[in-house]
């Protein structure tokens, strides 16, 4: 008989290892308030920081890389206004402000901002008053595009053109906003799209599958560079079918996901992706994933099941499971999924506390990455914008193909898979140079072309 006070025989080591405690987080990658070399990075891109259809007839507060603004809608023509909080004059807060024509104004004193913060009306000073030349809101430019606000927090006079990808104006495919927030640094909502390892346990093996079975099988992840960012394969065999999952990346926080539900039983050429996503920093603390979900003709779709559903998209909420604080803490201890992975590292992750692994490769690729353009960006060297090479629309490589592609006798079936992603990728970015349905079908019939050289 045991007796309760019986130790286990183990390396109890807790005493030993309490340094961790006392280990922090990387300022270098994690900080992005004004200033900051990680937030003076990520202010140099374009970034999404609302949903339109928050922004009604009143100023809508919103905190962005540390900094406290507000967004607006002025009535004369409708645009989008983004400027700091505080008016200029005496600090009152514009959440209480005015919407007019052209503008906002204060309610306290009756100063007036343009969309620019440039000052256009002070009621309360006497005429000769030259306030208005000498004194500016802080204001940042922002584009409304298919349900999202997006702004350049960067110095004006470097503002890159606004990327626009190929997956953002698709015939036959509705783009459905959604925003989710999270009370954690960036980084560790971002990088989880970088390591698609987790989605074998975390989301099949774990508890269930809660997407689809085949994502239990182990995948041979090869990364690749484009002109514009990265991308990488991931590589299934499923029977008789060569499965090759495409994710997009670019930096700082752009992903484009494959499909969310997709039945790889047959052969399948280019299909395009289900998810394209940012990362926005509220603060060092608090991010916001601002996505799009993509629905598609039929004979474009990445259901075949019926599983999607627009009316769970939108704000603080998206049609896939795990996504954010929806569900009970018992259900989300008993069933997680990626919000519960990544707000449970902490606050701000304590990288010095981690032991990375062969399958955290992309994790440290993305890391070494950021930390370069950091480093790079704080030496005067401007960062790579996704439309430096390209004039026009964007080439993007997420979806899923699947190849009837067997076992070939006297070969290695991982070498064989590995082949087969080098040459998928290859062919993906052998259409670049065409855009749209023509780019479409190139990419297609090479595909087919491929597949049947192996027949």
């Amino acid at each position: 008989m045991t007796s309760p006070f019986d130790i286990p025989v183990g390396n109890f080591s807790g005493h030993e290892r309490q340094e961790v405690w006392k280990l922090k987080h990387d300022p270098e990658l994690t900080e992005v308030g004004p200033g900051t070399p990680c937030g003076e990075y990520l202010r140099r891109f374009w970034m999404p920081v609302a949903m339109t259809d928050q922004v009604g007839d009143l100023p809508y507060r919103i905190r962005i890389l540390g900094e406290d603004l507000v967004l607006f809608r002025e009535k004369k023509e409708g645009k989008l206004g983004l400027t700091h909080l505080h008016c200029c004059h005496r600090n009152m807060s514009l959440e209480f402000g005015i919407v007019e024509d052209g503008g906002i104004r204060c309610s306290y004193h009756g100063w007036k901002y343009g969309l620019d913060g440039t000052i256009l009306e002070t009621p309360c000073e006497p005429p000769a008053s030259q306030v208005k030349k000498k004194a500016c809101l802080g204001a940042y430019p922002v584009i409304e595009y298919k349900g999202l606000a997006f702004t350049y927090m960067g110095p004006a006079a470097q503002r890159p053109p606004f990327p626009v990808m190929d997956t953002f104006d698709e015939e036959g495919d509705e783009l459905v906003p959604y925003l989710i927030t999270s009370p954690c640094n960036w980084l560790q909502v971002m990088e989880n799209a970088w390591d698609p390892f987790h989605v074998v346990y975390l989301h099949t093996l774990a508890v269930r599958s809660q997407f689809i079975d085949a994502f239990a099988e182990m995948p041979m992840i090869e990364f690749h560079e484009s002109a514009a960012g990265d991308f990488y394969t991931n590589v299934r065999r499923v029977g008789d079918f060569v499965w090759i999952r495409v994710h997009d990346h670019m930096l700082p926080s752009f992903t484009q996901n494959g499909g969310h539900f997709p039945v790889p039983d047959r052969s399948r050429y280019f299909g395009r992706g289900g998810l394209t996503r940012w990362i926005t920093p509220v603060d060092d603390t608090h991010t916001m994933v601002i996505a799009w979900r993509h629905f598609r003709d039929p004979e474009f779709n990445d259901d075949p099941r019926g599983l999607t559903d627009k009316s769970q998209v939108g704000f603080g909420k998206t049609d896939f499971y795990g996504q954010g604080p929806d569900r009970t803490y018992e259900q989300r201890q008993r069933d997680p999924g990626d919000y519960d992975a990544w707000v449970s590292q902490g606050p701000i992750n304590v990288h010095a506390r981690e032991n990375l692994s062969f399958t955290d490769r992309g994790v440290a690729k993305v890391r070494r990455m950021l930390r370069n353009a950091i480093r790079a960006l704080q030496n005067g060297v401007a960062p790579a914008q996704p439309s430096d090479h390209y004039t026009g629309v964007i080439p993007t490589y997420a979806g899923d193909t699947v190849l009837r592609i067997g076992p070939q006798e006297g070969r290695d079936d991982g070498a064989l898979l590995k082949e087969i992603s080098h040459d998928v990728a290859r062919i993906y970015r052998s259409g670049d140079h065409l855009a749209g349905a023509e780019r479409r079908a190139f990419i297609v019939k090479a595909l087919q072309d491929y597949e049947a050289g192996w027949a």
